[in-house]
């Protein structure tokens, strides 16, 4: 893969604006070349514990801070095309978030290359952090629409191909059960992405096929998150799932997935999780 010109910046909590002192809890890759534009933030606070203690911080206002500049990001990547919008979008935050002028890098790989920037800037893995995140937003987009009662979580059921039982995070019924399962395809190209199709086109199939024994007939229902403007590895992911009995919501299709749940989901109160 042939190198692009990058910059990063480092996403910094700041309490106390007139003394400048900051703690960094996040990092910002955007490449104007290919269009690539993402924020990783920390998931927990323990940066700004280690640095300003435990007390006299609004940690629900800080999550919520931190999850609504990953989210910004990704939804308006499309009008942020050269560094002079990038920092103006920079220009723009004015509170205890913080975001350091941009520093050009030499970028191979953007997604890996971000997981490395984030990790050698706090010291942590960010490739977890960054499942995790994608995971609990769904879960948390779920919950904002009202769907406890037609959401089922931590889904238990055996996939008779691997012969190996396996959890999804989150479920419901609507004449088949469909199993809901957030998946991030951020390979540097779309053969990597087509590698991880054909993983859950396998057991998406195998699911298809074998109906559980609690759970009835099954779907596997992938949420998808790809890199911005990857079109190609989204229609051959897209693909390959139609062929397997798969159905694909992208990210920002999870407004059409809820839709979907709340028109023709039932309501599971009761149902025994395994």
């Amino acid at each position: 893969m042939n190198p692009q010109k990058g910059y990063y910046s480092v996403v910094q909590y700041c309490p106390d604006l007139s003394r400048v002192e900051a703690a960094n809890i996040g990092v910002i890759l955007f490449c104007p070349a290919s269009g690539f534009l993402k924020a990783i933030t920390s998931a927990n606070n323990g940066r700004i514990i280690k640095f300003f203690g435990s007390e006299g911080h609004d940690w629900k206002r800080i999550n919520t801070v931190k999850k609504a500049l990953q989210d910004r990001l990704e939804k308006e990547h499309h009008g942020i095309r050269t560094l002079d919008d990038l920092q103006q979008f920079i220009a723009t935050r004015a509170n205890q978030l913080q975001i350091t002028p941009p520093r050009p890098m030499k970028v191979l790989d953007p997604e890996k290359d971000l997981a490395d920037l984030f990790e050698q800037v706090l010291g942590q893995p960010a490739k977890r952090e960054t499942r995790r995140n994608f995971r609990k937003l769904v879960g948390e987009k779920f919950s904002a629409a009202g769907l406890e009662r037609k959401i089922v979580t931590d889904v238990k059921v055996s996939v008779p191909v691997i012969d190996k039982e396996v959890e999804i995070p989150y479920g419901f019924q609507n004449g088949r059960f469909n199993l809901i399962n957030p998946v991030r395809f951020g390979g540097a190209n779309p053969e990597q992405s087509l590698q991880t199709a054909c993983k859950y086109a396998v057991e998406g199939r195998s699911l298809y096929e074998h109906p559980d024994q609690e759970f009835g007939e099954l779907q596997l229902v992938v949420v998808g998150q790809f890199r911005p403007t990857d079109d190609k590895s989204r229609a051959l992911v897209r693909r390959v799932f139609e062929e397997s009995h798969v159905k694909l919501f992208s990210s920002d299709e999870l407004p059409k997935l809820i839709a979907e749940i709340k028109r023709t989901g039932k309501d599971i109160d009761g149902k025994k999780k395994r």
